[in-house]
């Protein structure tokens, strides 16, 4: 197991060494609640493929790659950190989680989503749309490192 996160680490990958084992990966599990959640909204008519993306993209996504998730939200809760955080936000929490098991993936679900995404994609083809997203990605690497090596 060192041997093969030495591997990944030296060819720019992140490793994530657990405690113990667990069902799937972090990454895909806490993807997979917010496409749940994303779900929910197209399924119930509260917003549009295009309108959750751009929400993502401009929203935390743009945050994401710096801190992640947690300290995101430890930045949000002041100079009370998480603390304040989860005491002043928590409790107004919990009936987004009770939200959090899949929605009934109907035609009509199956359908409006495809929908969705094929408007947001448009003339773009799936090599473009790779491409497009390769290219972001790295760039957004690069940058983050370039601000951590300079506050170094």
């Amino acid at each position: 197991m060192k041997w093969a996160a030495a591997w990944y680490e030296h060819i720019g990958k992140s490793v994530i060494t657990m405690d113990r084992e667990v069902p799937g990966f972090i990454a895909n599990r806490l993807q997979e609640a917010l496409w749940r959640e994303a779900l929910h909204m197209v399924d119930n008519g509260e917003a549009t493929v295009e309108q959750i993306d751009l929400a993502i993209t401009d929203g935390p996504g743009l945050r994401w790659p710096i801190q992640g998730p947690m300290l995101t939200f430890h930045l949000a809760g002041g100079e009370g950190g998480m603390a304040h955080m989860l005491d002043h936000f928590g409790p107004s929490l919990k009936s987004p989680w009770t939200r959090l098991d899949a929605p009934e993936l109907t035609p009509a679900l199956r359908n409006a989503v495809i929908a969705g995404c094929d408007e947001e994609v448009a003339d773009r083809s799936f090599l473009e749309l790779v491409a497009e997203r390769d290219e972001a990605i790295i760039a957004i690497r690069n940058a983050v490192a370039a601000v951590k090596s300079a506050q170094k």
